[in-house]
């Protein structure tokens, strides 16, 4: 049976990441049919400069997809499906003072931990939160975020309080890539191993790794 095509929101769309999310997207639509990629930014200059390329990524594996680039909430999640969210609240320049200020006091730490990742954090729980209310205000009413913002933990934990009830889910890619080093260690291939891992992305455990059983 055909999957009803979707619209996709990619919430900071400037970011230099989006073409690679949006290529990943491209080789999938069979699994994951798209009518429309939307880009919405708060910063149009910096998206401005990356929707050309996003557009290419587009065009190179589909003519019907729609793409549309804007900084009005209600134009980028009117009636949209998916909301991946992958904002950088403060931007790199904010990045640098995270990683700095506590080097100056003998604390290592970066985006995801210690006091960097703490300030980070708190800097990204409120605009999240604005994101879900913009999602549920004017997306489609089973519509879900995908939220790929650090410091993952925190942020999913702050969403957890102030908006129990909203369609998120959390994601990080550290679970899988220290099952693939886990796998290189143990000289087999991922697909192989079989983990127990509790926690949240950055803030998890693996208790245990069994290979093929």
């Amino acid at each position: 049976m055909t999957k009803p095509p979707f619209i996709l929101t990619i919430a900071g769309g400037g970011s230099t990441y989006t073409p690679g999310i949006v290529k990943s997207l491209m080789v999938r639509l069979a699994d994951f049919p798209l009518a429309e990629i939307r880009l919405y930014d708060i910063d149009s200059q910096r998206q401005d400069t990356i929707a050309p390329v996003v557009e290419k990524v587009i065009r190179d594996h589909s003519d019907s997809i729609r793409f549309c680039v804007t900084t009005d909430p209600e134009v980028a999640f009117t009636g949209a499906h998916f909301v991946f969210a992958q904002m950088r609240v403060g931007q790199y320049k904010m990045r640098e003072q995270d990683e700095k200020i506590p080097l100056r006091h003998g604390v290592v730490g970066q985006e995801t931990c210690g006091p960097g990742g703490l300030a980070y954090g708190l800097r990204t729980i409120l605009p999240m939160v604005e994101l879900i209310d913009l999602v549920e205000r004017f997306a489609h009413k089973d519509a879900w975020i995908v939220n790929y913002s650090n410091p993952a933990a925190i942020v999913a934990e702050g969403i957890r309080r102030m908006r129990p009830d909203a369609r998120v889910l959390n994601i990080c890619d550290m679970p899988v890539a220290a099952m693939r080093n886990i796998a290189a260690v143990l000289g087999v291939k991922r697909e192989e191993i079989t983990v127990d891992y509790f926690g949240l992305n950055h803030f998890g455990w693996f208790t245990r790794v069994l290979v093929e059983g």
